[in-house]
């Protein structure tokens, strides 16, 4: 998990070595990698979490998850919630759907809404322009996006609501579907691009993954951006080629050491050093989508669970920085759950998002004994602070 520290004696053995051995080159010798800046990682951290948070134990036994009332839904029928990000006293999230109030269709357009609670939620970008799915914020508080509507990870600025796209291509073809992404101290991004939610208007052959929608092929990837907009392929599907199902979530840990990555065929961490991903452990079996992070180091992440009342119960497991379940929070009547954010005056307030296509062929789409409730938002007071994405 932690990289290995600097090793000063070590390194005065390698100079002298270099410099006895006249024929050898230096620079054929590499020095040890140092670890992640952990002073810049805490400060980073601050803004969201009191100090001392990192020590706080987090208390499950009374929380339970609430569906709050009057979200409205642009779409007709099949209605996603995703993306939730907390900022400037309001909720803003992605809501995908098919076809618009306008009666325009196309396969998983997006408008991002603003919630302040309290408040009937409004439009803040229409799906002619939004296109988005995950939505993150930098070190600065601009708004990060995930666009499957041009393919691009991009800004949207807060008061002109200009897009701005930071990267769309690699190696000469557009991305998939960039899905979901987490943003380090420095500004670097990480991103998931699935090739399941591109827009149905695109050539498939132009973009990387190629194929069907949902296939398994290689040209799924995790994707990692500098701060200066440069982009490389991270090892992640290379090293776990089951992330290539669908990979979604992604968030690093507290300490940023680690990149955790969720898929339909489970959750992993890789450890993190550089830019640089090893070692996957996997964590969790079941499909994971969307995850969150509290300021304690425990990850959130949205998945399927049987439970007593349904075989494909939509939960959010709650797992510690040592990667040991603590918990789960279920969530009722939705189709699938999506994601998770923190918000609200004091930090503590969980926001979980779900989808609901509901109709199952010519029937009413059923979760459990009932028919599924519309796409929704739920919320829950935590006791102790977490991240705005």
């Amino acid at each position: 998990m932690f990289a290995t520290k600097f090793n000063t004696k070590k390194t005065s053995l390698m100079a002298v070595a270099c410099y006895s051995i006249l024929a050898a080159s230096c620079a054929d010798i590499e020095p040890p990698k140092l670890a992640n800046n952990v002073e810049s990682i805490a400060q980073a951290n601050a803004q969201y979490c009191s100090a001392g948070a990192e020590n706080l134990k987090l208390d499950l036994a009374n929380v339970v998850l609430t569906r709050e009332q009057n979200i409205p839904l642009m779409y007709e029928g099949y209605n996603n919630i995703e993306g939730p990000v907390w900022h400037d006293g309001a909720l803003y999230y992605s809501n995908m759907g098919t076809v618009d109030q306008n009666g325009f269709q196309l396969t998983n357009q997006t408008t991002i809404w603003r919630w302040v609670e309290g408040q009937e939620p409004q439009v803040w970008l229409n799906d002619s322009v939004a296109g988005s799915n995950g939505l993150a914020l930098d070190s600065q508080g601009h708004l990060v996006a995930a666009r499957q509507l041009d393919g691009s990870l991009s800004y949207i600025d807060w008061e002109s609501q200009e897009v701005t796209p930071i990267v769309s291509s690699y190696n000469n073809k557009r991305f998939n579907a960039p899905n979901d992404l987490t943003i380090g101290h420095d500004d670097t991004v990480y991103f998931t691009d699935p090739n399941w939610n591109t827009p149905s208007n695109i050539n498939l052959e132009g973009v990387q993954g190629g194929g069907q929608p949902g296939s398994t092929e290689p040209g799924q990837r995790i994707y990692r951006v500098t701060s200066e907009g440069a982009v490389n392929a991270t090892a992640v599907t290379e090293l776990v080629p089951a992330l290539r199902d669908k990979p979604n979530g992604i968030i690093l840990s507290l300490d940023q050491q680690q990149l955790i990555v969720g898929g339909m065929q489970g959750l992993w961490a890789f450890d993190l050093i550089a830019g640089e991903v090893s070692n996957p452990q996997k964590i969790l079996e079941t499909p994971i989508d969307g995850m969150g992070k509290d300021c304690s180091g425990n990850i959130y992440a949205t998945t399927t669970r049987e439970l007593a009342s349904r075989s494909d119960g939509q939960v959010v497991v709650v797992i510690d920085k040592n990667h040991t379940e603590l918990g789960q929070l279920n969530v009722e009547g939705i189709h699938i759950v999506t994601n998770v954010a923190f918000g609200g005056e004091d930090g503590k307030t969980l926001f979980v998002t779900g989808l609901t296509d509901l109709m199952d062929g010519d029937s009413l789409r059923q979760c459990g004994a009932a028919n599924c409730l519309e796409a929704g938002i739920y919320t829950a007071q935590m006791n102790v602070q977490g991240f705005p994405f």
